[in-house]
């Protein structure tokens, strides 16, 4: 129902998507997706951003191959713990307020990182600084999605995903003039020596704490506000939206009252936390949604422990070919074995200028690619479908990895190395199946667990890269190969690219909680 004003013509009362409309697009939009973007940024600098500094880590504090792959993992562990807790603040205590509270945390404990001076003590503030900065994850997306327009919000998500694939190429653009710059300052009252390393961990830490203080200038979700019935208070920032975006003031943003048209399904509060979750969690995996579930589910791990696996060693694995010896004439495995080799069985003395700028070149194109691939498939995903473009990716990462055992030139193994791990360029896709083939009440739950198989099976994949790569790496390799190979042949097994299936699983399970509500 809507009630116009007499004299201007002008609905006051209006959904919220309508009034949203009304605010217009401008500074305030921009603005928060700009600190939105430094907050996401500044969670994957925290899980991807170390392993860029990771060969001068090791070179310093002497570390062997299995313990620069836990101490790269750690983050991955404090994002998956704390991932469900971080999205349950979210929806209760409000997606600003939740920023608020964690990210300045996470950066404390990042600059902490910094200064550790020993392997543990690194290992325990980065699983921390992981866990608080994961925040950004649940919230920093959400309340963009709920603080900008319809017609312009797949883009601005868009825009957020897109900018964490660019998070090494940022890194090691900083990471350039400080890499090669030599100092060594005895910091005795620490315990610890102050290395380019550490000043390189200190800069990369800027973005997040410039995304701090823009987040005290923004407002919270008012899609948030009006969920737990505070009308008012979310008309005032609907008004105060309007007014950074158009310049209308406060008086001519005639809404008075707004209203949700979703329905949604609520839980009683006299549930306990582990009923709440188990509820959002079991329909997911019972029919109609069990088949897809488990089809999803499987193909993002067959991507992500790929992956999220070797992305960390990039740096690393690129370094062995810049470092010294002679790569001409030997396959990616042979480089790499013998790198993995050398540092197990010896700790260099000068740990200065150890990551060469060849090798933050390359880990720069790997990542400035990675980022525009991802921007370029959405053009492709249009006319091609979901199905064909996930199908395209991981053929396309198959074939790279099987030559990458065979091929014996650097620059064409280094290449072949990174195209092999571009097969997490379906997350997107795999993210718009979950939101598509879930009911709207579920696909918090559904996009939640999707960050806990790619995060657990990546750290897995880490421990398991760290302790065969000296000696097993061809069929190490190999077998990753082979999971790659699986991914495909489930792919075929998607729905077509349809709202068919995706109505009727909806309707089916929609008649289920309908029965369901019915008897209760």
């Amino acid at each position: 129902m809507e009630i116009n004003d007499n004299n201007n013509n002008i609905p006051i009362r209006l959904s919220f998507e309508d009034a949203l409309n009304l605010t217009g697009l401008g500074k305030y939009n921009f603005g928060l997706l700009f600190v939105c973007c430094l907050l996401i940024l500044a969670m994957y600098i925290d899980i991807f951003g170390f392993s860029v500094v990771l060969p001068s880590v090791a070179c310093d504090m002497g570390l062997s191959t299995s313990q620069q792959g836990l101490l790269s993992a750690i983050p991955l562990i404090g994002v998956m713990i704390s991932s469900y807790a971080w999205g349950l603040c979210a929806d209760t205590l409000g997606r600003r307020l939740t920023l608020l509270l964690a990210m300045p945390i996470g950066m404390i404990l990042n600059l902490a990182a910094s200064i550790a001076p020993s392997y543990i003590s690194l290992a325990v503030l980065k699983f921390f600084s992981a866990s608080f900065t994961s925040s950004a994850n649940a919230a920093g997306f959400v309340l963009v999605g709920e603080s900008v327009p319809a017609r312009v919000r797949g883009k601005f998500m868009l825009l957020m995903a897109s900018a964490t694939m660019y998070v090494q190429f940022i890194i090691c653009v900083i990471a350039l003039p400080i890499t090669q710059v030599s100092f060594s300052i005895d910091v005795p009252w620490l315990s610890m020596t102050y290395r380019p390393w550490r000043l390189l961990l200190q800069v990369i830490s800027l973005p997040g704490i410039i995304g701090v203080i823009g987040t005290i200038f923004m407002l919270e979700s008012p899609k948030f506000l009006i969920s737990k019935g505070k009308e008012k208070s979310s008309i005032e920032i609907l008004k105060t939206i309007s007014k950074w975006n158009i310049g209308t003031s406060e008086k001519t943003f005639c809404v008075e009252s707004i209203f949700v048209e979703e329905l949604e399904v609520q839980e009683s509060t006299k549930k306990s936390v582990l009923v709440k979750i188990w509820n959002q969690t079991a329909p997911l995996f019972k029919p109609p949604l069990l088949k897809n579930s488990l089809i999803l589910y499987y193909i993002l791990l067959c991507a992500y422990m790929t992956s999220t696996g070797y992305t960390m060693w990039v740096p690393t694995m690129t370094n062995a070919f810049f470092i010294g010896g002679e790569s001409t004439g030997k396959t990616f495995c042979e480089v790499a074995s013998t790198a993995a080799t050398t540092s197990n069985s010896t700790t260099a003395i000068h740990c200065d200028n150890i990551i060469k700028p060849m090798t933050l070149y390359a880990v720069i194109c790997y990542s400035g690619i990675s980022g525009s691939l991802n921007i370029l498939l959405t053009f492709v995903v249009g006319p091609l479908g979901k199905k064909r473009t996930t199908i395209l990716v991981f053929s396309i990462a198959l074939i790279c990895g099987i030559a990458l055992l065979f091929v014996k030139i650097p620059i064409m193994s280094i290449v072949l190395f990174f195209v092999f791990l571009y097969v997490a360029l379906i997350l997107g896709n795999v993210n718009t199946y979950l939101v598509e083939l879930n009911p709207t009440y579920l696909r918090g739950m559904a996009t939640c667990l999707s960050v806990v198989v790619a995060r657990g099976f990546g750290f897995f994949s880490i421990q398991l890269i760290a302790s065969l790569l000296a000696n097993y790496c061809t069929s190490m390799i190999s077998g990753y190969v082979i999971l790659v190979f699986s991914g495909l042949v489930v792919t075929f097994f998607l729905p077509p690219d349809t709202q068919q299936g995706k109505n009727k699983i909806t309707s089916d399970l929609s008649k289920g909680n309908d029965r369901e509500r019915t008897k209760s």
